[in-house]
């Protein structure tokens, strides 16, 4: 048997637990709702970074890519062949560095006797590479070019 008391009290309970679960509710549809009005913004903003990055990368390996490389070779007999007095032309006078090609100087020593060239010296089957960063001229001694001097002029 139920009281009125108990009857009404019970009524109030669930009437208060209504309204807790409506107000509880409530902050999580608010929530859902700035959410879904964000979305298409944040997925707007994740293609544009994902763009700027692709075309970025992309960018820098075109730029490294195209830099060139000015390859000499020393054959096998070069010591040999100006030990005997003969002349050798491996290398031009001068050899012309462009900066904006980013160009790459590269000597490879395939020759039984190690090469001097200005203050390094490269020794049989090593392979010298040298970067220059700005303009200017550099006169340097050469073992295995006419006169022992090379000129290379950075522009």
């Amino acid at each position: 048997m139920t009281t009125p008391y108990t009857t009404e009290a019970m009524r109030a309970g669930t009437h208060h637990r209504q309204v807790l679960s409506k107000q509880m509710a409530l902050p999580f549809q608010q929530r859902l709702t700035i959410a879904s009005h964000f979305t298409p913004r944040l997925v707007v903003l994740f293609v544009a970074i994902a763009i700027i990055a692709i075309s970025g990368s992309l960018l820098w390996q075109a730029t490294t890519n195209r830099q060139r490389q000015l390859v000499f070779e020393i054959p096998p007999g070069t010591a040999a062949r100006l030990a005997a007095g003969e002349e050798v032309n491996i290398f031009p006078s001068t050899i012309i560095v462009d900066l904006r090609q980013h160009d790459t100087l590269v000597i490879q020593n395939n020759d039984s006797a190690e090469v001097t060239i200005g203050p390094f010296r490269i020794v049989p089957g090593q392979r010298f590479v040298q970067r220059y960063w700005s303009p200017g001229v550099y006169e340097l001694i050469c073992s295995v070019h006419q006169g022992e001097q090379l000129r290379i002029e950075v522009r």
